[in-house]
């Protein structure tokens, strides 16, 4: 039994049901809130540290409200992304959840946000930690909306494809590729920007990243496998065991109805039911077509 095992078997009854529909509508009320004003989540909502640290301590919770599309000029074509991107994180995370569970994809996913929220925040007052000079600088310690989950639901797909490597998506609605491709694409893509961040000092970016592989890293290397497989793994590892150990029935499994022979007595022998004798009368290849055939009066 490894670690996820065993929490899922003390804390199960927190997981929480059709987990995928709270983060889409969350993700919906997000898109409303930077149609109509998306002035409002920077100003009262945002992640703004200054703020918490003087009483606005609901931003710790209210972030997670990130307006990913926002009104512009290109507003009907990301909506019809967003529309895309929801369609196909739903039916991801759906996926996840009859393979693992409601306790282990909640404890994937909300583990994740939790995981990057400290992660971000950590590397942002190490950054302060290392500049001290940004202290003297009032509300310079601001992180805004710098802290999103695009990258820990992309990991979402990384599990997908640990899971069903060889289901295809259509690029671009057309291009057929299987998952373990894209996910291997990806993770070289996110490695690359990974390294650009870092080189162009870009650290809330790169904690974001970092913190969503680490995430899924962690969940895989503690489920010991691929995440939902490794609970299959061990039921096929189990029947093995149980037909090694199983024991073959003492004694001969056919006997002569005639010259009481065995296929311990004779391996070369074969034994047939004779479909003519009234009753199970099993005869060797030698006396299945000379014997008496046996009539019940």
């Amino acid at each position: 039994m490894n670690f996820i095992d065993r929490l899922e078997r003390r804390f199960g009854r927190f997981g929480i049901p059709d987990l995928m529909r709270y983060v889409i509508g969350i993700n919906i009320l997000g898109v409303i809130l930077g149609i109509v004003s998306p002035g409002f989540y920077y100003n009262w909502l945002s992640l703004d540290i200054y703020q918490i640290l003087h009483g606005q301590v609901w931003r710790l919770i209210t972030f997670v409200l990130y307006p990913s599309v926002v009104r512009d000029e290109a507003l009907l074509i990301n909506l019809i992304w967003f529309a895309v991107w929801a369609f196909m994180y739903y039916y991801i995370g759906t996926t996840l959840e009859r393979m693992w569970g409601a306790f282990r994809f909640t404890l994937f996913y909300l583990g994740g946000v939790v995981f990057v929220f400290l992660v971000t925040v950590g590397a942002y007052f190490i950054l302060l930690l290392t500049n001290p000079l940004l202290l003297m600088v009032e509300r310079s310690y601001n992180l805004g909306c710098s802290v999103t989950f695009d990258y820990l639901n992309q990991t979402l797909f990384l599990a997908f494809a640990a899971m069903f490597p060889d289901v295809q998506f259509l690029i671009s609605f057309v291009i057929p590729v299987k998952a373990k491709w894209l996910s291997i694409l990806y993770l070289v893509l996110i490695g690359w920007s990974l390294i650009q961040c870092i080189m162009s000092g870009n650290y809330y970016t790169a904690a974001l990243i970092a913190g969503a592989l680490v995430n899924f890293a962690l969940f895989y290397f503690f489920g010991k496998g691929k995440p939902g497989v490794h609970a299959a793994y061990r039921q096929k590892k189990r029947k093995v065991r149980y037909r090694q150990q199983a024991r073959e029935p003492e004694g001969p499994r056919h006997r002569c109805a005639i010259c009481g022979r065995t296929e311990l007595d004779a391996p070369n022998l074969e034994f047939r039911y004779c479909t003519r004798c009234e009753g199970n009368y099993e005869y060797c290849s030698e006396h299945l077509f000379t014997h008496e055939h046996v009539h019940r009066s």
